[in-house]
C-alpha cells in the first residue's frame, strides 16, 4: 500500500516538472527579440520625445475650411450699442393721426380772406393748388364770378392745377374749403401763373370749413 502512495508522488512530481519545462518554452519563444548587429535601426528615428514642432501652422491645408463652405460660416456677433436687432422696422408714426389734437383755430381762419388783385390780359390763367402741411383729405371747391368751376378738389402733398379763362373786366377766383381734413383747420398752398408762365402771385392759408379765400385778376 505505500509502494502505490510513492508511486503517486512520484507522478506527480514528473507530471509539475514537465508543465514546468513547457511554460518556460512558451515564454521565452514569445517575448524574444532578435536584433541584427548590421541592422539599420536607429532608435532616434522612432523617438516621440520631440513633441510639437513650435512651428506648426494650425493654418496649414489640413485645417482649413472648405471655400465651398466657409460662406455659411457663423461670424461671432457683435454687441450694438445702438439695440439694432437687424429686423426691420418700418416707419410709422407712434401715434395714430386721429388722436392728435387740431391745430389751434386763429380768429382769422373762421373768416373769408383777401388775396389781393392782379393784372393779366391773357385769354387764361392758371391755378397751381396742394395741401402745404400734412395730406389729411383737406377738400375744396373753386368759383369764377360766383360760379362753380370746380366742384371738389382733393388736396395732395404735390401741385395740380386748372385754368381759368378770363373775361375783360374783374374776374373773381373763390376757393372754398369745404373740410379740415383730419386734422383742422384746412391747410391750402395756391401758385398763380399768367398765360406765359409768370407767376402772378402764390400764398398759403388756414381756413375753417366754409371760409373762402378770394383774388381777383383784371383783363383789360
Amino acid at each position: 500500500m505505500s509502494g502505490i502512495k510513492e508511486m503517486k508522488a512520484n507522478f506527480c512530481i514528473v507530471f509539475l516538472l514537465c508543465m514546468g519545462m513547457v511554460m518556460h518554452a512558451q515564454i521565452e519563444n514569445s517575448t524574444s527579440l532578435r536584433i541584427d548587429a548590421k541592422s539599420d535601426l536607429n532608435t532616434n528615428k522612432y523617438s516621440l520625445s520631440k513633441g510639437v514642432n513650435p512651428n506648426f501652422n494650425s493654418d496649414s491645408s489640413l485645417y482649413k475650411t472648405p471655400e465651398a463652405l466657409s460662406e455659411y460660416a457663423r461670424s461671432k456677433p457683435t454687441f450694438d450699442m445702438t439695440g439694432n436687432d437687424g429686423f426691420f422696422k418700418p416707419k410709422t408714426d407712434a401715434v395714430p393721426k386721429w388722436f392728435k389734437k387740431d391745430n389751434e383755430i386763429k380768429d382769422e381762419y373762421r373768416s373769408d380772406q383777401y388775396l389781393g388783385d392782379f393784372k393779366s390780359n391773357g385769354e387764361f390763367v392758371r391755378l397751381m393748388y396742394r395741401d402745404h402741411q400734412f395730406v389729411d383729405g383737406d377738400v375744396v371747391r373753386i368759383y369764377l364770378n360766383d360760379a362753380v368751376i370746380v366742384s371738389k378738389i382733393f388736396l395732395s402733398g404735390d401741385f395740380k392745377g386748372i385754368s381759368v379763362d378770363l373775361a375783360k373786366g374783374f374776374n373773381k377766383i373763390d376757393i372754398q374749403a369745404l373740410n379740415q381734413g383730419e386734422s383742422g383747420p384746412n391747410t391750402a398752398e395756391f401758385h398763380l401763373y399768367d398765360e406765359k408762365g409768370n407767376l402772378l402771385t402764390s400764398s398759403e392759408w388756414n381756413l375753417t370749413t366754409g371760409v373762402k379765400a378770394t383774388l381777383i385778376v383784371v383783363k383789360d
